[in-house]
């Protein structure tokens, strides 16, 4: 079964954000390079909702899309929607992230 995708709007932000980083410091290559890898994993979330790291304590999902960006994430299984609440760089203070 596949679920929904819901971008939650910090979710929408944090993407974008990334999207203008790459813009300004790295190629057109690069770009629709993470653009592609994001849909694939996004695609496979939707059917394999549990194969990423999990924590009990958040109740998220971690995908790291590349070294230096993870996508976490929430499964609702009532509703069969993915929750996306972040696009992280990895690089930032880890105690900075909130859900």
């Amino acid at each position: 079964m596949d679920y929904e995708i819901v971008w939650s709007p910090v979710a929408k932000t944090s993407y974008f954000a990334i999207l203008d980083y790459l813009e300004k410091n790295w190629t057109t290559k690069e770009i629709h390079a993470f653009v592609q890898r994001t849909e694939d994993i996004l695609d496979v979330i939707k059917t394999r909702t549990s194969l990423f790291q999990y924590s009990k304590s958040s109740d998220t999902h971690r995908c790291v899309l590349v070294k230096q960006v993870s996508l976490f994430y929430r499964v609702r299984p009532a509703t069969s929607r993915i929750e996306l609440l972040v696009f992280w760089d990895n690089r930032q203070n880890p105690e900075k992230l909130e859900f």
